[in-house]
């Protein structure tokens, strides 16, 4: 069965029923923010209370997601650690409770959001799977945070450059700096990613969610 949601004052209040329903386990997947972060915040709340009484809990963000809100903002609203992660592969908002109900919604920027309740099993079962093998495949929130706010916008720069193949003069012609600065960067960039070679170096910054 799968039931339209109607973006009405009952909106929050009803996603938040259906989270303190939770027997068993509850996945939240946030691509983009379509309510004020307090609402966000009282849902954080009703998830460490799940955890707290042995619960399954996972939280999952879009790089996206975290980008727009700030770091400060992202760590007030979500603080049970390991259980949140980060991913920057494309996915619309739900909430997915004991693989039995899911609401499954989004917004274009300045609408109301539009969602769906779905309880047919065999939908319910793929929209699982991917909202928790996309989970275990994420990043934890705080290393996701905390790498991204070590590099200065060059080291960024010189990341995007190397993913791209361009040559050093290139790359240090393109960015405004001189060769020597441009291949510092490089070796500091290798060293901080305890990796040997620029390959290596392109693979983990694209694991890291550092490109785009």
């Amino acid at each position: 069965m799968t039931v339209e949601l109607h973006a009405d004052e009952r909106w929050a209040q009803n996603l938040r029923r259906m989270l303190v329903g939770a027997r068993h386990e509850a996945v939240m997947a946030i691509a983009r923010p379509v309510r004020p972060e307090t609402e966000y915040r009282a849902e954080d709340t009703v998830f460490r209370q799940l955890h707290e009484a042995g619960k399954q809990v996972r939280v999952l963000l879009s790089a996206a997601y975290v980008s727009s809100r700030g770091r400060q903002s992202v760590l007030r609203q979500f603080t049970l650690g390991s259980r949140i992660r980060v991913t920057d592969t494309e996915f619309c908002n739900a909430l997915i409770v004991d693989r039995e109900r899911a609401a499954l919604w989004s917004a274009a920027p300045g609408e109301a959001p539009r969602g769906y309740l779905v309880a047919e099993p065999a939908l319910l079962g793929v929209v699982h799977q991917f909202a928790t093998r996309t989970w275990h495949s994420a990043r934890d929130l705080h290393d996701h945070l905390e790498v991204r706010d070590g590099l200065d916008v060059v080291a960024l720069a010189v990341v995007e450059q190397l993913y791209a193949g361009a040559k050093d003069e290139t790359a240090a012609r393109a960015l405004g700096v001189s060769l020597r600065t441009y291949r510092r960067y490089v070796a500091q960039l290798m060293t901080r990613f305890e990796v040997s070679t620029r390959f290596q170096l392109g693979v983990r910054v694209r694991e890291l969610g550092l490109l785009g």
